[in-house]
């Protein structure tokens, strides 16, 4: 005697996309202080006071007559490119892609206070060695990447420069370049970690030093003082390695700003 057939029943369908999960994170200082929406907290005070300072004291001038950062004009070079210009662009640049990078990550939206003096105060900590090697290497003016036109710059305007190069030069020669290196040798050429960081920093170091001069920046050319800004672009280089994006922004800050009051 034949059994009676059954049939099945097909599958539910599902109706509802699966949450994407958010990593579980540490809660360790060295962790936290890494984020990019930790950094953006960090760096936004530092931001809004150089954009800002710049509008009180330059605002009504036009953008040429204005004390610039090389690092700064390259970035608005290279936004020209795609037909976008503004004298401000470039900080909210550097806005955009901390908050892109976080997005990307999937963290939370979530800021720690208590770690954010624990950077301001590793930021004085990590720029001591570069003002000990300042001191044994041939002496550098802090705001010396600054391309302003001829005239005197008051003090007010250098301590800006100092704030403004710690932001725009970490964006450029360490957040830029050497994530850039990591993707197309790393990712692309399949090269190994230890040799790709060790290139990126290298590279990284003396394009910081060689933006200073002609073409691109002002100052005469130096051998002493391209040997101290590479030496200084390779310790920065590492603290962005070892340390992120904030804190490598925070030293130079602070280096800057110590050295020009000094």
């Amino acid at each position: 005697m034949a059994r009676p057939r059954t049939r099945r029943k097909p599958p539910q369908q599902q109706t509802r996309r699966p949450s994407r999960k958010q990593p579980v994170l540490s809660d360790r200082y060295w962790d936290v202080t890494q984020r990019p929406l930790q950094c953006l907290v960090f760096l936004l005070p530092m931001i809004l006071a150089y954009e800002a300072g710049m509008i009180a004291l330059h605002g009504n001038v036009p953008e040429y007559q204005r004390p610039a950062l090389a690092a700064k004009q390259l970035l608005q070079w290279f936004f020209s490119l795609f037909g976008a210009t503004g004298y401000y662009l470039p900080g909210a640049a550097l806005v955009v892609v901390l908050l892109i990078w976080h997005i990307a990550s999937n963290h939370p939206w979530k800021v720690a206070a208590q770690p954010l003096l624990g950077m301001a105060g590793e930021s004085v900590l990590l720029a001591i060695p570069l003002l000990l090697l300042n001191h044994w290497l041939p002496s550098l003016q802090a705001v010396s990447s600054s391309t302003a036109p001829a005239g005197r710059i008051d003090e007010l305007d250098n301590l800006l420069l100092s704030v403004g190069a710690g932001l725009y030069e970490e964006l450029v020669f360490r957040l830029i370049v050497i994530t850039a290196m990591g993707i197309l040798l790393m990712d692309i050429a399949r090269m190994r970690q230890g040799t790709v960081t060790a290139l990126a920093v290298i590279v990284s170091s003396l394009l910081f030093a060689a933006h200073h001069y002609p073409p691109i920046g002002v100052d005469p050319w130096s051998s002493k003082e391209f040997a101290f800004r590479a030496a200084a672009g390779g310790y920065l280089a590492g603290v962005f390695v070892v340390r992120g994006f904030g804190l490598a922004v925070g030293c130079h800050v602070i280096y800057d700003v110590m050295a020009f009051l000094s």
